[in-house]
Formats: C-alpha cells, structure tokens, sequence
C-alpha cells in the first residue's frame, strides 16, 4: 500500500521546483506530487512517469523538469500557473509584449513560489496507482483538501 501522506506531511521536506537538482527524485518509476504556494497552501496535484512498458522505462524527473522550465506549450500546470497569477499580477502594470516574456514571469513564479512534495511508485503498475491516486486527490477522498487548480468538486444533488 502506497503512503500519501508524506505528500501532505509537514515531516517531509518541501522541494523547490528547478531543473539543476532533481537527484533526489530516483530514476526510474511513476510519480505523483502535490504543489503548495509560498509553502502552505496546497494549490496542484499532478503525476509523471507514465510512459513506458515497463517501470524502468518510466521518467519521473521529466515532469518536474518540465514544470520547472515555465513553458506553457504542451504543459497544464504552467497554464495554469500562468491564468490565474502570473497574468493577474500584471494586468494592472505597463506590458509591452515580448517573444517569450510571459512563459519567463511563469518560469520565475514557479521556481520562486512554489514547492513540492512527492512519491515515488516503482512497480509494475506505477502509472495506474499513480494515476488512481491522482484522482483521488483530485476529489478530496483523502480529506486533505481539494487542490485550487485541478481539484474536482463533488456536486451533491439536492432534494427539493
């Protein structure tokens, strides 16, 4: 049984997001992390390593990388972290449109704001438990609350 509560644990290190030191992810296997904002508030659940037959053929860095690198193009959670701060925060000030600007505000507000805890599954079905997990998390099966950005509310029907 997997134990996701060192994603929520304040036992367990948060990480900083950037692409130079990422040795402590392991190389091979599935991932699933939740993403906090300036430390405390838990705003992302997400999951990498799912490509691959088998489970050293799974990345779970490569995620992480790519978070870290702030580029919209192919990647949910910088569009995310994009729509609903970076983009806020400068609806109000002088922009001058720039080849690239905005995915740089994005790649600083990531590695700036944001920090990670994760877990590493490394059997077979790591991308299905990964996967599952996620969902989960997503619906606040594990009462830690619903992450701001990718969470999914329950809609209780009402009885009139």
């Amino acid at each position: 049984m997997t134990n996701i509560n060192q994603l929520f644990s304040p036992n367990v290190e948060l990480q900083e997001f950037n692409t130079k030191n990422i040795n402590h992810i392991p190389s091979f296997g599935s991932i699933i992390y939740t993403v906090f904002l300036d430390r405390s508030e838990y705003i992302y659940v997400g999951i990498g390593g799912l490509s691959g037959k088998s489970v050293q053929d799974r990345n779970p860095r490569s995620r992480i990388i790519q978070h870290a690198q702030g580029r919209r193009s192919g990647d949910q959670f910088c569009i995310y972290i994009q729509d609903f701060y970076v983009i806020p925060s400068i609806i109000n000030s002088q922009y001058t449109p720039k080849k690239g600007y905005l995915d740089m505000l994005t790649k600083e507000f990531i590695q700036k704001r944001l920090s990670y805890r994760y877990l590493v599954v490394q059997t077979d079905d790591s991308d299905k438990i990964v996967r599952r997990l996620e969902r989960e998390l997503q619906n606040n099966e594990h009462k830690f609350g619903v992450p701001k950005l990718n969470g999914q509310q329950v809609q209780i029907k009402q009885s009139k």
